[in-house]
């Protein structure tokens, strides 16, 4: 090899190291650990305090003024001690289950009742009797007007659930016709069969309902 290769690769060696003490400097420079056995953080200089730091803790300084430093740690917390947190698994499981029929429709069905019959309180179902329900708020309208809006929002519920939800009977649920009372006392209970046999004929509907006004306790065919 000839003097002026070894020349070139020891001084590319010593610019290498320099480089490198260069770096280390600099890391070292922007890098601290706690001395003190425990040593207050705070949002701010002079600020409220955040927590504290042990002594042995190793912080990257991101920012200085004055005498203060702002800092960077990293470092593991329990997770469930956290607000908010949901576990990986969790999100994972969360992402995979879809969206059941019944809780995706509901916006439609919300806006199918807020629009013309009153004030949406809420749609479930009791599968284990196949019982849909539906409640919402009524204001001062009579007796005859409160049986064709339950009627009405019966058949729309069902044309917005239909294919996707199965019920063997629906519930309307509302407070009294007058406006007054709990949403639950005034119920109209078809089963799905006689809805559908009903078609658009609101007399054969009633027919074929059951009403309540007193959330249940006793019940009152059509007249």
């Amino acid at each position: 090899m000839s003097r002026l290769s070894k020349y070139s690769i020891g001084g590319a060696l010593v610019a290498a190291l320099a480089l490198g003490a260069v770096a280390a400097k600099l890391r070292s420079a922007s890098t601290f650990v706690v001395e003190a056995s425990v040593e207050n953080f705070r949002d701010a200089p002079k600020g409220t305090k955040l927590g504290t730091l042990l002594a042995g803790t190793e912080i990257e300084s991101i920012g200085e003024e004055g005498q203060w430093v702002r800092f960077r740690v990293e470092g593991w917390v329990w997770g469930p001690s956290l607000e908010g947190y949901v576990s990986e698994e969790e999100r994972d499981e969360s992402k995979e289950e879809p969206i059941p029929p019944l809780q995706d429709e509901r916006p439609r069905i919300k806006e199918l009742v807020n629009d013309r019959y009153g004030v949406f309180y809420g749609v479930g179902l009791d599968e284990d009797i196949g019982r849909l329900w539906l409640r919402f708020r009524v204001r001062d309208i009579e007796r005859e007007a409160w049986e064709r809006r339950a009627y009405a929002v019966q058949r729309g519920a069902a044309e917005v659930l239909q294919g996707r939800v199965e019920f063997s009977e629906i519930r309307i649920e509302t407070n009294r016709p007058d406006g007054s009372g709990e949403v639950g006392q005034y119920i109209a209970a078809t089963a799905a069969a006689d809805l559908a046999r009903a078609g658009d004929d609101w007399e054969v509907w009633r027919q074929h309902t059951r009403f309540s006004i007193d959330g249940g306790e006793t019940w009152e065919e059509a007249e």
